[in-house]
């Protein structure tokens, strides 16, 4: 294996063609944000994230994209993350999201669904119906 050095003036290059490359697309290279990208997983298109507020606001502005909007929380109102969340229907699971939240957004079909969380290492079970139209579901965890 070869190894390459760099001098500081060849590094510094760098770094500032990539600050340039990132402010030209939007992207934020010093970000710690959540959201990194739009997901698909059993033909649902999803993200999680929405731990800051920047993620927050990012992900809201997706709200026509992805109307099914999922909110975990605990008892005291207080913003969770899942180490799992899975999506399915009698058919069987569509969609398996590890660390998922506190907010997950979803383009789904209408029809009936079930969402199983698992926090803390307890899991409970909601049906919910998805609708054409956006919807919020505010899942509050007794776990």
């Amino acid at each position: 294996m070869k190894r390459v050095w760099l001098s500081a003036g060849v590094f510094a290059v760098c770094t500032a063609a990539a600050f340039f490359v990132a402010a030209q697309t939007g992207a934020n290279p010093t970000s710690t944000t959540s959201l990194a990208m739009q997901r698909s997983a059993g033909g649902i298109d999803y993200i999680s994230g929405g731990v800051g507020d920047e993620d927050r606001a990012a992900m809201s502005a997706r709200q026509a994209e992805l109307p099914f909007k999922l909110v975990l929380s605990n008892g005291g109102g207080e913003y969770i993350v899942a180490s799992k969340l899975a999506l399915s229907t009698p058919q069987g699971e569509l969609l398996s999201v590890q660390d998922a939240g506190p907010i997950v957004m979803m383009k789904l079909p209408p029809g009936q669904y079930t969402l199983e969380a698992t926090w803390h290492g307890k899991t409970e079970r909601r049906s919910v119906q998805a609708t054409a139209t956006a919807q919020t579901v505010n899942w509050s965890f007794k776990g």
